[in-house]
């Protein structure tokens, strides 16, 4: 709130922009962008969008960081005030745009405006708005690489139960949460379609519980579509298909243990004959 009270604004009937003065032109692209965000959203749910959402533009990362406080988040939805929350300066940069991050949070939105938060488990809430954007989120991860083949591959996903509420802090794992609530998305919609997926959505809406949801949705446990779903992972990740995946990387893993190794050969050989010319020498004396 003390940040925003410096800040100018525009709006139209749908929507209200706030921002730094500087992104003047970025707000006016927002104006220009909601109105088909807001359709094809209210045409993957069949809701109608019936709030009008504010939206705060933030220039530097700096000022985002003091209100959200994690390197790795480029933007927020806050359900209870309606509030989407841009880091612009990591607009344009990798998978991020203004559209499909806008997307994003207003699907966070939208189903937060139908379904309290007990009802709507947070690996469901953001596996389906990355689903919506393509799989995109509003996680940025840099250079990793994808944590959800190493940890199929270890036994060591995180439960979905553990993912109801809150993720995790830690960055890796907090990636994991992501690429797993992304995965499982995915999974429901090519093995069940895209229809019965939504079904939950709305069931949820409804006053279902999700495992009530997801039973009637797609005629099985919650327990039993993630036993479905992991077993999915462990046939499609295999030690051998993960080795190919990455053979550069452990090649140049290989290659560097091999130098230092080499190295290492190098420094015990001249000290071997540093020891030796040492012991010519003394029996010299």
């Amino acid at each position: 709130p003390a940040y925003s009270d410096n800040l100018a604004s525009i709006q139209d009937n749908d929507v209200i922009i706030r921002f730094d003065e500087p992104l003047k032109n970025a707000a006016k692209e927002v104006i220009g962008l909601y109105p088909h965000i807001k359709e094809e959203l209210e045409g993957i749910l069949g809701w109608k969008i019936a709030f009008k959402p504010s939206i705060l533009l933030v220039r530097e990362n700096t000022a985002f960081q003091e209100i959200i406080a994690n390197p790795h988040i480029i933007a927020f939805a806050d359900s209870y005030k309606n509030l989407i929350v841009v880091d612009y300066s990591k607009m344009n940069v990798s998978q991020f745009t203004l559209e499909v991050t806008l997307k994003h949070e207003m699907c966070h939105l939208l189903l937060g405006s139908n379904i309290p938060d007990g009802r709507l488990p947070r690996w469901l809430n953001e596996g389906f708005c990355q689903w919506v954007t393509g799989g995109i989120s509003e996680l940025m991860v840099g250079d990793s690489q994808p944590n959800l083949n190493k940890a199929s591959l270890s036994h060591r996903l995180i439960p979905l139960a553990s993912l109801s509420r809150i993720f995790p802090i830690d960055r890796d794992q907090l990636i994991l949460a992501y690429e797993e609530s992304k995965s499982i998305i995915k999974y429901m919609v090519t093995e069940h379609g895209q229809g019965d997926v939504v079904n939950i959505i709305h069931y949820l809406k409804d006053g279902d519980t999700i495992d009530e949801a997801i039973r009637k949705a797609l005629s099985i446990s919650l327990d039993e579509l993630e036993k479905r779903w992991i077993l999915h992972l462990q046939k499609r990740i295999t030690w051998a298909g993960y080795v190919a995946t990455n053979i550069y990387t452990i090649l140049l893993f290989a290659a560097a243990l091999l130098t230092i190794w080499g190295f290492l050969r190098v420094v015990i050989r001249r000290q071997r004959k540093t020891r030796l010319a040492d012991m010519d020498d003394e029996d010299v004396v």
